[in-house]
């Protein structure tokens, strides 16, 4: 825990005790302390120390761990590897790289300067005493505090820490800020102590931030802001409702306009908020175990004023455009530096931008370098919400001039209802200029727009073509120089960094950065909030192009056993009728394959020939979902969804579900489309769930599986006094013959009765919008993460040429997709685009419409229900036995359960890691070890596992009949997951790397492992014990 230090320091008195720490520094240049290594202080000390100037360079960190990434904070969370000090995931550097670079590290905090004898005062983090540090240049890179407001419960003013304003004895128990990894932690230990509920004050950027840790931690979770809508410095009032809405949706419950009365305290804990609702007579108690106090920020310069430096208006320490305060020895960077007395800067990348010019100013001489402000401009992922607010300049902001404050900007809105996103662009009052806007929920064109706003044209669009989407007339010029990206060579790429297109080319020309590592190190693109070097970031399409420009484009190939990629594998495997992962490793491939390519090959083959994809040895290349038919939980159990064919379902069929869900002690839901859904049935049980399913008549719905899942309709003419087509008929006509198809992913289907689209079909990849004449066909749509609307392919269409078309488009996406490729980014990556799809789909322009028909009418008479076929086939049932050396079964599940909203089911909590050493070792075994019969050796799947049961612990042991005895033949580990604790390690993909390193895979979070050693791969800190194992008369 951080120690509280209390007695203030204002002046330094004659008698104060001083203890001069002489540190041996490499060099003999000018002495530069920096204190605060935050985000912003180191990038000033990697920067000058990098830099060949003559410095000796010391850095005073007052958090018990160099400086971190704390735009990316909430991802701890999902790390909490904070006992790795500097080795922490979010970690910039370590220690030990801080002193091979030549800089001096210092924990302790700051608590006075002495501007005569340049030096700074501190108290040591180990029993307290004092100390100075000496100094030519001071740098402070103090950064911020948390606002606490001095409302009635937020602090204890008696217990106020003047040196520390976010210390937390300062504030009642459980009363939190959010800022540092120590603040996270006593969020996780509150969560650990029992709270359940949480309120988070503010529904600002850090408000808002606040809010995505508590729901990580799975507390019922409100925003109190008092404005009327959420980020109310960015955003409008419409997109900050449209952020509400989005936000709401996640479960998570939004109150603006609200006055905050007072923190409730009892027992000397926070035990919730009063506050007026907007628009309310009396205040209501709102319960809240936590309450985290999120207002925003203030600079940290306490330890200026007392030394006497000018303060800006705002707070902050006044500097000029060299970063220098009213001491000429002393500079400031980042959200502690006020420019010119006037404003301080909250964001990284001007703090970072503040850093490059004092380093230059250091390095260079005074005349090297100004810096006078910086662009405000930000893009965000708030709670999985793209948010993103840019402008020409900061008259934006500061005049409001998205909100019609200003008479000389003309905007245009549009609200897309679909996917639920805003956009508002504003212009010069000629139309001429972008002077900025507001992105809500879909914010990819950011970079295009922020730079389109710096420039004094519109590039050859109009505001109507960049606020709704659509080419401007004649529009078709490549500002990409032809490489497809979309990005010209001063788009910036990465803007946390300021990273530009040019400049990740240029790394990767004349630096030979042609990795995204490499590319990082050398441009520091990704380093910020990562999202630009993300698979569907800017700089991995920039690398790809061009590497691609460079003939040293990356091979597409799946991974180390397949160089190919899925289109060309899936021709291999169809012109050469392979029917096996070991046929598809002859024709194609090397090696034994992984847990990447032997799901691709699955796919393909389940596409091509619809054999039943668990006999043959194909169980043991399916993931889980598909190895089980079911979908996977988090408790290691699984869903079982029957199909329920355009939404239309009988109520014998409702009761014969209700009636399974009550045998078995199922958990049941309505889903997100349109189905009944049971959860939590143990993989042994799943075949006598089916047997009563099928029994009734149902049979398996695909939810587990890359296939079709269904189509949505709504009631059509059978009902609705609109209705101009029999949607319901349709959507079971489409479903009764996509069923089973697999695909690169999965897919979704609608039909609308009538132009009010009550099916949601233009969100699908295949929609159908019934009209007078017909239906009008819409595809490549999508919702999840990255919403996208589908585009019209054909209109007026009858039944038969629907069925037709549909034949077409999908086995032409099923055949040169990527794998897991959605069917909207497929249609993106289209050359030629959906008019290129028409002439395919429509016109048959390729001559392979009959060809494509052909393939899908075989795929559909292979169809059988993969759940009747285990139901009736006493070999497939033996796949699902819980042990391979007994009957007996046991409850697996290591969560425990409770009663809620009127059903049983899992705790809303995680079990936590078992991280450090593994307890037992194969290598290790001890002579007082005793063999354990683990059932018959022909009972196990070739290169795969089973679970054996020893007492009440579980063995994963597991059959590579391809090895020798001595080189993992049989191997074994426990069977339970270190990463959440499922046990569930038998039932994972088997792979060999190309180094021949034998690997499994955990099913339910994909964290690898290597079978002999039981080393964790994927995270090292999480491992397996591992166990002899030998084969004697067939056991």
């Amino acid at each position: 825990r951080l120690q509280h230090w209390r007695k203030p320091l204002s002046h330094i008195p004659s008698a104060f005790p001083r203890i001069v720490l002489t540190i041996a520094m490499a060099g003999s240049g000018k002495r530069v302390v920096v204190v605060g290594h935050g985000p912003i202080g180191h990038a000033f000390v990697e920067k000058l120390s990098g830099s060949g100037g003559d410095f000796q360079i010391s850095v005073l960190c007052e958090e018990p761990r160099p400086a971190y990434n704390r735009v990316m904070l909430t991802q701890y969370f999902q790390d909490r590897d904070g006992d790795k000090h500097d080795r922490m995931k979010l970690s910039y550097w370590s220690e030990a790289q801080l002193k091979e670079s030549g800089v001096s590290l210092t924990y302790g905090r700051a608590t006075a300067i002495d501007r005569e004898a340049k030096e700074v005062v501190y108290s040591l983090r180990a029993g307290g005493e004092s100390a100075r540090l000496s100094y030519d240049y001071l740098v402070l890179a103090t950064g911020s505090f948390c606002f606490v407001p001095p409302t009635p419960g937020m602090t204890l003013p008696d217990r106020r820490n003047p040196q520390w304003p976010d210390d937390p004895a300062s504030r009642p128990e459980n009363v939190f800020v959010y800022r540092t990894v120590e603040d996270l932690e006593a969020l996780i230990a509150a969560v650990g102590r029992g709270a359940k509920t949480a309120a988070v004050i503010g529904g600002g950027l850090l408000g808002l931030e606040t809010a995505k840790a508590v729901y990580d931690l799975r507390l019922e979770s409100h925003v109190l802001e008092m404005a009327p809508y959420l980020m109310p410095t960015q955003l409008n009032e419409a997109g900050g409702s449209v952020l509400t809405k989005k936000i709401e949706d996640l479960g998570i419950k939004v109150h603006a306009g609200v006055k905050i009365e007072e923190v409730l305290v009892r027992d000397g804990k926070a035990a919730g908020v009063r506050i007026l609702e907007k628009g309310a007579q009396q205040p209501v108690e709102l319960q809240a175990d936590v309450v985290v106090v999120s207002c925003g920020v203030r600079p940290r310069d306490e330890l200026a004023r007392a030394c006497g430096l000018e303060i800006g208006g705002r707070g902050g320490v006044k500097v000029d455009e060299g970063l220098r305060s009213s001491d000429p020895a002393i500079f400031a960077v980042g959200e502690v530096a006020s420019i010119g007395g006037s404003f301080c800067y909250g964001l990284w990348a001007p703090g970072v931008e503040q850093a490059d010019v004092l380093v230059k100013r250091l390095v260079e001489g005074e005349a090297s370098a100004a810096y006078h402000k910086s662009d405000l401009s930000t893009k965000l992922k708030l709670m999985g919400v793209d948010v993103a607010s840019f402008g020409r300049d900061e008259g934006f902001w500061f005049k409001r001039q998205f909100d019609g404050k200003d008479p000389g900007v003309r905007s245009l809105e549009c609200f897309n209802e679909l996917d639920g996103s805003y956009r508002k662009l504003c212009f010069s009052a000629d139309g001429q200029r972008l002077m900025g806007g507001i992105l809500v929920g879909d914010a990819k064109d950011y970079g295009k727009l922020l730079q389109l706003s710096k420039k004094d044209d519109l590039g050859g669009k109009t505001p109507e073509s960049l606020a709704f989407g659509r080419a401007a007339p004649g529009d078709g010029a490549a500002v990409d120089g032809g490489d497809g990206t979309g990005l010209a060579d001063d788009d910036v790429v990465c803007t946390c960094l300021n990273v530009s297109k040019g400049d990740i080319k240029k790394a990767i020309i004349e630096e030979d950065a042609t990795t995204l590592p490499l590319l990082k190190k050398c441009t520091k693109a990704g380093t910020g909030c990562g999202g630009c070097c993300t698979p569907v970031g800017a700089v991995p399409g920039v690398l790809a192009a061009t590497l691609k420009a460079l003939g040293k484009a990356g091979s597409e190939g799946i991974c180390p056993h397949f160089a190919c990629s899925r289109r060309e594998l899936l021709d291999i495997i169809r012109v050469k009728q392979v029917r096996s992962f070991e046929g598809a490793l002859r024709e194609a491939g090397k090696g034994e394959g992984c847990e990447l390519c032997k799901p691709i090959v699955a796919s393909i083959l389940a596409s091509l020939w619809n054999d039943h994809i668990l006999r043959e040895g194909r169980d043991q290349i399916q993931d889980t979902n598909d190895r089980f038919l079911a979908n996977i939980q988090k408790t290691g159990t699984y869903s079982v969804i029957p199909r329920c064919a355009g939404g239309d379902i009988s109520p014998d069929e409702l009761i014969a579900i209700g009636r399974t869900a009550k045998k078995f002690g199922l958990w049941t839901k309505v889903t997100g489309a349109q189905r009944l859904g049971m959860y939590g049935a143990p993989s042994h049980q799943l075949p006598a769930i089916w047997k009563d399913l099928v029994a009734a008549g149902l049979e398996s719905g695909h939810a587990y599986g890359k296939a079709l899942r269904t189509v949505k309709s709504c009631v059509g003419s059978t009902w609705c006094r609109y209705g101009q087509q029999d949607s319901v008929s349709m959507a079971v006509t489409l479903e009764d013959r996509y069923k089973g198809l697999r695909a690169p992913h999965k897919i979704k289907m609608a039909v609308s009765g009538c132009l009010r689209e009550c099916a949601e079909a233009q969100g699908k990849d295949l929609g159908l919008i019934a009209t007078a004449q017909g239906y009008n066909m819409y595809v490549c749509g999508n919702g999840g993460a990255r919403p996208k609307h589908a585009v019209l392919l054909a209109s007026g269409i009858d039944e038969a040429t629907c069925l037709k078309y549909a034949d077409r488009f999908l086995m032409f996406y099923i055949t040169t997709a990527k794998h897991l490729q959605r069917t909207a980014p497929w249609l993106e990556e289209l050359p030629g685009g959906i008019e290129y799809l028409k002439k395919v789909v429509v016109q048959d322009g390729l001559g392979i419409g009959a060809e494509l028909e052909a393939m899908m009418l075989q795929n559909i008479s292979e169809y059988k229900c993969e759940w009747r076929e285990v139901v009736y086939d006493e070999g497939l049932q033996r796949k699902f036995r819980q042990f391979a050396n007994t009957d007996e079964t046991q409850d697996s599940e290591q969560i425990e359960y409770i009663d809620m909203r009127k059903q049983r089911h899992p705790n809303t909590y995680d079990l936590p890691d078992i991280v450090g050493p593994a307890r037992f070792s194969a290598s290790a075994a001890a002579d007082t070890w005793e063999w354990v019969c683990a059932g018959a050796a022909a009972d196990y799947p070739a290169n795969g596992g089973l679970a054996v049961k020893h007492g009440s612990a579980e063995i994963a042991v597991f059959h590579l009949p391809g090895r020798a005895a001595e080189d993992g033949r049989w191997l074994a580990t426990q069977n339970i997951c270190p990463h959440k604790q499922a046990r569930t390690i038998s039932r994972g993909l088997v792979g060999v790397t190309a180094e021949g390193r034998i690997t499994v895979a955990d099913p339910c979070y994909k964290t690898t492992y290597d079978l002999k050693t039981g080393e964790g791969i994927a995270k090292p800190e999480l491992n397996l014990s591992t166990f002899p194992v030998r084969e004697e008369g067939g056991r």
